[in-house]
């Protein structure tokens, strides 16, 4: 009797196991989803007929946009995109080149003529530059540290309290500015350009291009990718 229980109790674990070892190679099978759109691109209108060169997101409900000649500043409030009036009086002829907002109550946007404004939740207000070259990109790790980068290879940083110029190891413009943390930094632009802020000075990183970068973003330290003209694309991580 109880030989013939324990060869039961065997039996039946090895049904189980057999059966999980078939689970276990089974493909798993995609089931419908009740309702699922597709997710495509369409336009939406516009309230300017300007060149539009940058938007940033706060909230799937706040997100700014600027543009070219004369300045530009619109704003999406979950329906519609409205045209901010009257502009900041600083702005005038030039353009605005770059926004970017470190919650919905501290934007700043950076243009031609070292034009820099930031807007505190209720308007925007011009901020004194110590520039008059050409800001074309702005990133902030914080509401104390921003930077932002321009025309001959200009740098300044927000340092909580006002805007002050950095030393460049390069005169060539720089196009873009991204920061994974507040001491590593990396700036692109003309002529292959590549810098890196390692949280004491900005340092030149040699380039395998000579072709203008327009934009750069990191995933990581050790992951940031870089593009630019006729296609150029490069990679920065780890060699295996």
């Amino acid at each position: 009797m109880k030989s013939d229980l324990v060869r039961r109790e065997t039996a039946g674990v090895e049904l189980f196991l057999l059966m999980l070892m078939f689970l276990l190679v089974l493909e798993p099978l995609t089931l419908p989803v009740a309702n699922a759109q597709a997710l495509t691109w369409t336009p939406v209108t516009s309230p300017v007929r300007n060149t539009l060169d940058s938007v940033y997101c706060a909230s799937a409900s706040d997100c700014w946009a600027v543009g070219l000649f004369p300045g530009r500043i619109i704003q999406w409030n979950s329906a519609s995109w409205d045209a901010l009036q009257p502009l900041p009086s600083s702005i005038g002829s030039a353009g605005l080149f770059s926004v970017f907002c470190v919650s919905a109550y501290d934007c700043w946007a950076v243009g031609g003529l070292g034009t820099i404004i930031q807007f505190n939740g209720a308007a925007w207000t011009t901020v004194t530059s110590p520039t008059y070259e050409g800001l074309l990109s702005v990133f902030c790790v914080s509401t104390s540290d921003c930077w932002a980068v321009g025309y001959d290879g200009t740098i300044i940083q927000w340092t909580g309290s006002s805007w002050k110029t950095v030393t460049s190891p390069t005169n060539n413009t720089l196009q873009s500015v991204y920061c994974i943390g507040a001491g590593d930094c990396w700036a692109v632009g003309g002529v292959g350009t590549i810098i890196q802020f390692g949280g004491s000075a900005w340092t030149s990183v040699t380039s395998p291009t000579s072709n203008t970068l327009h934009s750069a973003f990191c995933v990581s330290a050790s992951d940031c990718w870089a593009v630019g003209f006729n296609g150029t694309i490069l990679h920065y991580s780890p060699e295996y």
